[in-house]
Order: C-alpha cells, then sequence, then structure tokens
C-alpha cells in the first residue's frame, strides 16, 4: 500500500523510494490458505478485478476500498491475523486515499 498520493504516483512509474510503501509479504503457507479461501473470489467479484496467483492487481479508488472493507470485515475472524493485517492497510488506504497493490 502506498503512504501517499506521491508515493502511488512513483508506485506506478515503478520508482519507489525507502518508506513508500505499507508491504505484507506472504509465506507460502499464508499464500495456499488465503488462495483456497473464499475471500479473493469474493473481492474478485464484488469489484470486478482480478487478484490471484501470477496476476498484478489493485484496489483503488474510495468506493472500492469500503467496499473490500466489508468483505474483509464479513470474512475476518478473531484468530485469522492475515485478515486483520489486510484490514489495516485497507484501513490506512482508506485513510490516505491510495490503494491496496496485490503482487503474486
Amino acid at each position: 500500500m502506498p503512504t501517499s498520493q506521491e508515493a502511488q504516483q512513483r508506485l506506478d512509474l515503478d520508482q519507489c523510494l525507502p518508506g513508500d510503501l505499507e508491504e505484507l509479504a506472504l509465506s507460502p503457507e499464508q499464500w495456499a490458505v488465503l488462495s483456497r479461501s473464499d475471500l479473493l473470489p469474493s473481492l474478485n467479484r464484488a469489484l470486478g478485478s482480478l487478484i490471484d496467483d501470477y496476476e498484478d492487481a489493485s484496489i483503488q479508488g474510495q468506493a472500492a476500498l469500503a467496499t473490500a472493507l466489508s468483505i474483509l470485515m464479513q470474512a475476518a475472524t478473531p484468530e485469522d491475523e492475515l485478515i486483520h493485517r489486510l484490514i489495516a492497510l485497507n484501513r490506512l488506504a482508506l485513510e490516505r486515499d491510495t490503494g491496496l497493490y496485490f503482487y503474486f
């Protein structure tokens, strides 16, 4: 997630500076759990996106980020640390009017 509008522009140009991104690196186990869940298909259906393995995708704009946050909140369970970290990044993206970017 870009930390500012300027960082988002640099990301689009592949010119990020240190501190431009809040990143969440998934372990192979976390990716396996996430890819087997209904979360990514739910986001893709609701947003018309293609968040998947071997795809680059993003969620941008207040409406899309609000929709994503709603889906993440519905999917969250108290013990699911990964989804709670995604929720935190989504909230930051809403607050900073940037976006969530997925590179798998």
